[in-house]
């Protein structure tokens, strides 16, 4: 027996499996969004889907970084071999998923993440809409661009083709309390005489020049961060990722394979303390703005700012998108749709044509507009209204008003 061969049978033995057999006539069942069943396209039966009644947990951050610092495991050390449970073909899955199909015969097989890596997801949110209800949502978000081509809007020419994917995510908790040194701005107005020529008559008037005085300032603002979500993917670009929010994450279940069934799901690629850098970044822009309320005043600055974290707590959970792409004058475009409220955010092409010729005919409509004001005559009674408007200063008068719509 070869080397490679010893590889692939003790990862065969260790790699648990899971595959949902229809209770009544023994078909392979997939998860259908929406329903709460796995319910068999053959007879019709309906397998339950028994959801686990516990509260869902949140873990110590601090704790898990020790295990992880620990732990002998790395990163995505092997690729599982999978054995189908229908046809004994053996296959790999990508190597940062653990859930998928068998290519041979298409029987849908969801493997354990725990062979790769330490942290496995305890809960999720199961697929809310259907494939169908995702193409029209992302139909209606190719509807509603500007300046996208007009082939994107048509149907058959697109090639794109759905795929549901259960993508990992981290959230996290802290509370923080942050100590800053800054300065309050107070704006205020004090008055000048300027010079001006209007219709070719010099003239004088008082305006109101704003100031600005500054006063050091000091305190603390404590927050507490509920679920602050951090996609640990690395297939789908984050901007996108953070754009199809909101989820629903009061709804989050505990972990069932039954959901996985039919669909792909990813392991997480981005390590915990990796996503709580990236959480801090979400935290600290809110932090900032708390702070620039607690100093107040017309302007801020934050000369400092010291935050601490404590209590940090995070969950390991999977959350659903409809993920694809298209292909436009040769390039390709991807784009994901929130697997739950149907929320589409994706990358675009935009129409050369269209925005030309929105530029030409602006530029066409402000001339003409402009020539038709000058020729009425409106052009010069609208500069004549505007000029009787400015309060003249005359240095003579012992008592002259401060502002330019005081009785004269």
């Amino acid at each position: 027996m070869t080397e490679t061969t010893k590889r692939a049978s003790n990862t065969l033995d260790q790699t648990p499996q899971q595959h949902f057999p229809c209770e009544e006539c023994g078909a392979y069942l997939m998860y259908q969004p929406g329903i709460r069943v796995l319910r068999c396209d053959y007879c019709g039966h309906e397998n339950a889907i028994i959801d686990a009644p516990a509260k869902i947990k949140e873990y110590s951050f601090s704790s898990a970084l020790e295990a992880l610092a620990h732990s002998e495991k790395r990163p995505l050390d092997n690729t599982p071999i999978i054995k189908c449970p229908n046809c004994a073909a053996s296959f790999e899955l990508k190597k940062n998923q653990h859930a998928g199909d068998c290519p041979f015969c298409g029987t849908p097989v969801v493997t354990s993440t725990g062979e790769t890596r330490l942290f496995q997801p305890k809960s999720l949110l199961p697929f809310n809409i259907t494939e169908q209800q995702a193409r029209a949502s992302f139909d209606k978000w190719i509807g509603q661009l500007w300046f996208a081509p007009s082939a994107l809007k048509n149907k058959a020419s697109r090639d794109e083709r759905l795929l549901g994917i259960y993508v990992p995510y981290w959230t996290y908790d802290s509370h923080t309390d942050s100590y800053y040194q800054g300065q309050r701005g107070t704006i205020y107005y004090v008055q000048e005489v300027v010079t001006e020529v209007v219709n070719g008559q010099t003239r004088q008037r008082v305006i109101n020049v704003p100031k600005i005085r500054w006063t050091p300032v000091s305190g603390q603002v404590r927050q507490f961060f509920d679920d602050v979500l951090v996609g640990a993917t690395r297939s789908l670009p984050r901007k996108i990722l953070d754009n199809i929010q909101p989820w629903d994450l009061d709804q989050l279940v505990n972990y069932n394979e039954a959901y996985l069934s039919g669909f792909q799901s990813e392991i997480y690629q981005v390590d915990l303390d990796e996503g709580f850098n990236q959480a801090r970044e979400l935290m600290e822009q809110a932090i900032q703005q708390a702070v620039r309320r607690d100093i107040g005043g017309d302007q801020q600055q934050i000369t400092a700012l010291d935050t601490r974290y404590s209590d940090t707590t995070f969950k390991h959970i999977l959350l659903p998108v409809w993920s694809a792409a298209f292909r436009y004058q040769g390039k390709i475009y991807r784009f994901v749709i929130n697997g739950r409220n149907g929320r589409t955010q994706g990358e675009r092409p935009y129409s050369v044509v269209k925005i030309v010729s929105l530029i030409i005919t602006l530029l066409v409509l402000m001339i003409g507009l402009g020539y038709y004001l000058e020729t009425s005559g409106i052009l010069e009674q609208m500069l004549q209204q505007g000029g009787s408007m400015q309060y003249e200063y005359y240095p003579n008068t012992p008592h002259y008003p401060s502002y330019p719509n005081y009785p004269r």
